[in-house]
């Protein structure tokens, strides 16, 4: 329930006092947590209501609740298919025959909800994104969720981009640096070369001399 709505809610059981009581299993709310909420604003004592045991709560609460005159149909959907989800793990065996309950088909789902099946696989898509409380809540919308995942595609793919441009760019100093690298050592042989030419010719001169002297010595 939005803001506006809960704000009529509170004014209208203040006038009136709360008509319908709080559905109760235990000490969990099953319908009317808005009224709930509402009575402790007020500070009223809430009336409550235990269901009978062993009610199918996954059925009364979608009658309580799917049609609702301020839900979306988003919201019916959303509501309808979580349900759908929460039935097979809580209540594992549906008939006498232990048989296994099977979430509902988008067909039965959509007749439930009162919207295509169309919607129904795209409520089914985002809950399975993790996003089915925001859409039975209200908080957000197919349209809203689309537009966020777009937004995030888009700037995933200009995030991509980017790494690929530095990566070129990284790619180019790596090659600049392995040129300077390369011209350096270039540059070192030369050098080494050069000094070794220069103590080859030493080695020969000194060698010359040497002779020179021997023979001096020999005469």
């Amino acid at each position: 329930m939005d803001a506006e709505s809960f704000k009529a809610l509170v004014k209208d059981i203040r006038e009136q006092g709360q008509l319908e009581p709080v559905d109760v299993v235990g000490d969990e709310i099953v319908d009317g947590w808005h009224r709930y909420r509402a009575c402790l604003l007020l500070e009223l004592e809430p009336k409550t209501r235990a269901l009978p045991e062993g009610l199918e709560l996954a059925e009364y609460v979608l009658g309580k609740n799917a049609h609702r005159r301020h839900m979306t149909a988003e919201q019916r959907a959303a509501v309808v298919m979580l349900a759908a989800e929460w039935m097979p793990a809580h209540r594992p065996t549906a008939t006498g025959k232990g048989d296994t309950v099977s979430p509902l088909s988008n067909e039965a789902a959509a007749e439930r909800a009162g919207v295509s099946a169309r919607t129904i696989q795209r409520v089914k898509a985002q809950i399975r994104a993790g996003h089915g409380k925001a859409l039975a809540t209200g908080s957000e919308t197919l349209r809203s969720l689309a537009a966020k995942a777009k937004r995030a595609a888009a700037a995933g793919a200009a995030e991509d981009a980017g790494n690929a441009v530095d990566e070129k760019r990284q790619g180019r100093s790596n090659v600049s640096e392995l040129r300077n690298q390369v011209a350096f050592l270039k540059t070192e042989i030369e050098r080494r070369d050069a000094r070794i030419t220069e103590l080859m010719a030493k080695v020969e001169r000194l060698t010359v001399e040497r002779d020179e002297l021997i023979q001096g010595t020999d005469r």
